[in-house]
């Protein structure tokens, strides 16, 4: 079988074809939003180069998986980094049969592709070059006896917004996995350190009370980035920095706004993962997830974690055996979708 997968960002669209013969994908191209009118253009770009690569014999794909950041009922979709752009399975599965396909195709939320993306990889199992350890040990190979590796994790990413999912093993709803994809990135900041209290105070960044999000997101690295520049370095802000360039900044060790920037943004990250690991009840892992992430220095958050994560009221001994690892293969997310489409395959077959 094949399936459609596409990843929908902000500003780019991975789209690819997974073989499950294969286990891999066979076509794959990344489409830039900005060139395309709407998204079932770009959908129709992506389904015609796939004909011209593989040609007319054996291209059927037999089941589509969209992942895209905005809630969904798996029917239609508003994504919430793209104005104006509307999804709903109607018009895709028309046009996948357009093009000789089967019109099966389904919405995920970005953080739910993500969420069967990791029991993907957790089934097929975790290489050292997926992840990188931020905290405690994450034990990829089989459970020893008598060993209780835990059976709830999290998936969490700073990126647009903040996005957070909860896995159960084995937890599934009419014949799927049951992933929590949740809205806890706008729960109320809750300032754990003199300098998070002196950053909610500052006058037009925080205003006094914000949420996780407003912090832990591309614009809230921004904001942060802005509020040391002026508070401690007299500086004009930079409205129009991105942050790729902050991060780039700061490692490269030639502005201090910078460095103060993603070293609170990591302590933040930190205390919201604690919190969340405590709110879920987690006892398996915590998966992180984001580009600006990825680029940080892995020193950074490794200190930030130790330091913040376990801290918390109460609970703490608990929380200090949950690891940490940041996800670090980018293809996680299109596996997810593909993981996505296996599961509607078997739902399908036995309606039938």
């Amino acid at each position: 079988m094949r399936f459609l997968c596409c990843d929908l960002g902000g500003t780019t669209a991975d789209w690819a074809v997974f073989d499950t013969d294969a286990s891999d994908f066979i076509f794959r191209v990344a489409l830039h939003t900005s060139e395309h009118e709407d998204f079932y253009e770009m959908m129709d770009h992506f389904l015609v180069s796939y004909r011209n690569h593989m040609g007319t014999e054996n291209c059927m794909i037999d089941n589509t998986t969209f992942g895209v950041a905005g809630p969904t009922d798996h029917i239609r979709v508003s994504p919430t980094n793209i104005e104006g752009w509307e999804i709903n399975v109607t018009t895709t599965n028309a046009i996948l049969e357009d093009h000789d396909h089967r019109g099966f195709s389904s919405i995920v939320n970005d953080f739910e592709a993500l969420g069967y993306g990791v029991l993907y990889m957790m089934e097929h199992g975790f290489s050292k070059e997926d992840y990188e350890p931020v905290y405690g040990r994450f034990r990829v190979g089989p459970v020893r006896v008598g060993e209780d590796q835990g059976i709830t994790s999290l998936v969490c990413g700073p990126g647009t917004g903040l996005g957070v999912a909860c896995l159960v093993d084995g937890l599934e709803k009419n014949g799927f996995p049951y992933i929590f994809s949740s809205e806890g990135g706008h729960q109320s900041l809750a300032p754990e350190t003199p300098e998070q209290y002196r950053l909610l105070e500052s006058s037009g960044v925080f205003r006094g009370k914000q949420s996780y999000e407003d912090a832990l997101s591309h614009v809230g690295l921004r904001n942060m980035y802005n509020y040391f520049r002026k508070a401690d370095y007299s500086a004009e802000p930079n409205y129009a920095i991105q942050s790729k360039e902050i991060v780039m900044l700061a490692t490269s060790g030639k502005d201090q706004a910078a460095t103060d920037t993603i070293e609170l943004f990591c302590e933040l990250l930190a205390n919201f993962c604690g919190n969340a690991a405590l709110a879920f009840n987690c006892d398996k892992a915590v998966f992180l997830w984001g580009g600006a992430l990825r680029l940080m220095p892995a020193a950074l958050l490794k200190t930030r974690f130790k330091r913040h994560y376990a801290d918390r009221c109460s609970h703490s001994d608990r929380i200090a055996k949950v690891p940490v690892v940041l996800l670090t293969n980018a293809d996680i997310p299109l596996l997810g979708c593909a993981h996505r489409s296996m599961f509607e395959m078997d739902f399908l077959l036995t309606e039938e």
